[in-house]
Formats: C-alpha cells, structure tokens, sequence
C-alpha cells in the first residue's frame, strides 16, 4: 500500500456500529464490529495500524477489512496485499446548525423520537400513516444516522429534509456539531445538494477465493 499523508477521524464509528445494532470494540486505533457473518475491521488509512490488521483478517473466517479514506486518490490506491475490493461507500457530513430549516410539511405531518435499545428512532406521519422513517444515534459527541423509509414522489424531498431537521435539532441538544452518515457512492451528489460534504471514502476488502 503507498504511503499516504492524512488520515481521517475515526471516533464516529462506534454510533455507526450503534445504529446497525452491531457490537464493537477498540481494535488498535480503530473498531472491530461483530455481525454479517463475521468481524468487520474498520480503520482509517493511512495508519500503520491498518497494514496490521491485514494479516489478522487472513486467520479469521469471514472477517472483512473496512478502510476509511480522505479521499478519492488515496482511496483509488489502496489495495491491501492477498484482499480484494467487497464495496464502496461514502461518509458524508454536515454542520447541525445548518440542516434544521423549514421542510414545508403538511398540517397533517406529525414528526416523533422513539429511545430504541442502541438508537433513536424517527418517525414522521401523515394521518397516523407511518410515511418516513430514519435512526439517530450520539455518542461521545458524535451524531451517526441513517434514513431508512421515504415515500415516492414530489414529497419525498420534503419528508427527507424534515428527516435531517429532526435528527440535526436532537444531535445539537446532545452536543454534537455535525451529523455523520454512511451512504452509496450513487447517492452522495443528492444529499450534497442538501448541505452534506464529503468527509471520506470507505473500502471494504475481505479475503480473496
């Protein structure tokens, strides 16, 4: 692997593997989380930490290596030796302060939290109908979520950004300035339009045959 000079954050992770309901625990300077059939690895690169972790996934069934890149170049080059590439996603960020605007909702829209056991969940109705669903979940000052419901339509933008809204006002009263999110490359160019950026590039590798 080429030697590189940034290497991203990290302490996000553990809200992530929170709002997927995995567990996890401190693996060097980053996180071992448990589900999916086994260990997922999850490092930032560059770090000497992350080579290592190379040869302990090649003992271990059905472990996986996720690399978090700060950007596309460095994330291009990456390629550790006897893994190949399992998939790709972007981690996108944005300033609390800025996602809590006006969404235009309909009267009839009513927005609720629910404390799930690792997560909040969101909820937005129409008519008590259940049309917009999305997690939230902060930790150490770090907001993690994820939307997991919209209608199709001319009113799925506007239930998204009452969805960002809501998460963005519970993320600042727990003292979190940003929300974190982990999307498919595909998606990330609509979500920048809303005000996220890209903060960096997760490649997941796993063991080649």
């Amino acid at each position: 692997m080429p030697e590189q000079h940034s290497t991203p954050a990290m302490g996000w992770v553990p809200a992530w593997a929170d709002l997927q309901e995995r567990p996890f625990e401190p693996a060097g300077s980053g996180f071992s989380l448990e589900g999916g059939g086994g260990t997922e690895y999850v490092a930032a690169w560059p770090d000497p930490a992350a080579e290592q972790l190379v040869s302990r996934i090649s003992g271990e069934a059905g472990a996986r290596l996720t690399l978090v890149c700060a950007d596309a170049d460095t994330a291009a080059r990456v390629a550790p030796a006897g893994l190949s590439l399992a998939g790709q996603s972007i981690l996108l960020m944005a300033p609390t302060a800025e996602l809590d605007v006006d969404a235009g909702l309909p009267d009839t829209a009513q927005v609720a939290q629910a404390p799930m056991e690792t997560y909040d969940a969101v909820e937005i109705t129409v008519f008590d109908r259940p049309v917009a669903k999305g997690r939230i979940q902060v930790r150490d000052g770090f907001a993690v979520v994820a939307i997991t419901e919209l209608p199709e339509g001319p009113e799925e933008e506007g239930f998204r950004r009452a969805m960002f809204a809501t998460m963005a006002e519970e993320a600042f009263l727990h003292g979190a300035e940003y929300l974190h999110m982990v999307v498919q490359p595909a998606d990330a160019p609509r979500y920048e339009g809303l005000g996220w950026t890209v903060a960096g590039r997760l490649q997941a590798f796993a063991k080649q045959g």
